[in-house]
């Protein structure tokens, strides 16, 4: 009895000192870590509670953001180089995840199409502006092809399973869930990120006063963060019954999903080297930083942003995970 009452005594203290964080997520994506975290009360147990505020796509988070309604958002690389060239006060706090063959081209066998060479004159499915148009642009250069030789149909990733299938579009180019839809429909992947020699995949962004204002926030939810990962890898199924629940998938048809994307989620200290933000000081020689600032040419060149930033700096803030590997150690 003295057992449960301390326990519920615990609990109630930490309840009343939690720091509610407004976090956008995507719909269309896989948030593994984010819903295990979330649905277990890991989050509540280091003092953040987490509201969740389900989104399409990441471009549809930055009006969110800019107009503070919530504090952290996961999205892709795209929507955070948009937000941040045109004035948002946001920066990236780590990338979570790093995707080989997430991202997949797909094609219809039956539009005649066995190569990138054959998608001239047909009609692909891209998210205009994203990680999936730039994928497309990559894949018709090496072929020879250039944009104006297919049919770009602009599309959500939801709807280009449908649209799919209604054979209103002979190709398409996103990713999980709704690539795997495609094929399960019949569709054939011929590229993936890892095909092309590109990186993708998701990182966490804030506004820059949540980060400022609530430094005890941010650590609770980095903390949290870690302890997600370390259970991912010593029980990847009790992790991601969660998000198979959410998308309506069995938890063999989820692990042939997570398989399909050939992703890996970086350590804090990976994070903190030159593969992905670079050493304290050195943000703008990594390869996250240039991979970004390719992005940054490429909206530029398709006319979804004026300008590249002046001063890349301030898109990484790697402070709180700093701070916290130094908490951490003993």
């Amino acid at each position: 009895m003295l057992r449960f009452l301390f326990i519920l005594l615990v609990s109630l203290v930490t309840s009343a000192q939690a720091t509610t964080v407004r976090v956008g997520f995507q719909t269309g994506d896989i948030n593994t870590l984010l819903m295990y975290a979330a649905q277990t009360g890991q989050f509540a147990r280091n003092g953040v509670e987490v509201k969740l505020t389900p989104f399409p796509a990441g471009p549809a988070m930055l009006p969110a953001l800019a107009a503070g309604e919530i504090d952290l958002a996961w999205m892709g690389e795209f929507p955070a180089v948009t937000g941040f060239s045109n004035g948002m006060p946001i920066e990236i706090l780590m990338m979570e995840r790093l995707d080989f063959t997430n991202v997949r081209l797909v094609v219809n066998p039956a539009a005649g199409i066995q190569t990138v060479a054959d998608l001239k004159g047909k009609k692909v499915a891209v998210s205009v502006g994203s990680t999936s148009h730039n994928h497309l642009l990559r894949a018709l250069s090496q072929a020879g092809l250039r944009q104006d030789e297919v049919t770009i149909v602009n599309l959500s990733p939801a709807n280009m399973p449908p649209a799919y299938v209604a054979g209103q579009v002979d190709a398409a180019l996103t990713w999980e869930p709704n690539v795997g839809l495609m094929e399960k429909a019949g569709a054939r992947p011929i590229a993936t990120t890892r095909s092309l020699g590109m990186i993708t995949g998701g990182i966490w962004v804030a506004r820059q006063a949540f980060t400022k204002d609530s430094p005890a926030a941010v650590q609770g939810f980095l903390k949290t963060w870690r302890e997600a990962q370390k259970t991912y890898v010593a029980n990847p199924s009790e992790v991601r019954q969660y998000e198979a629940k959410r998308v309506g998938q069995s938890a063999q048809e989820f692990d042939a999903l997570i398989a399909r994307q050939t992703a890996s989620h970086p350590s804090f200290e990976q994070l903190l080297t030159a593969d992905f933000m670079g050493p304290p000081g050195k943000e703008l020689d990594s390869r996250l930083m240039k991979h970004l600032q390719a992005i940054g040419a490429f909206l530029v060149a398709e006319k979804r942003i004026s300008a590249t930033p002046a001063n890349w700096a301030p898109i990484f803030n790697t402070r709180p995970i700093q701070d916290f590997l130094r908490a951490e150690k003993p």
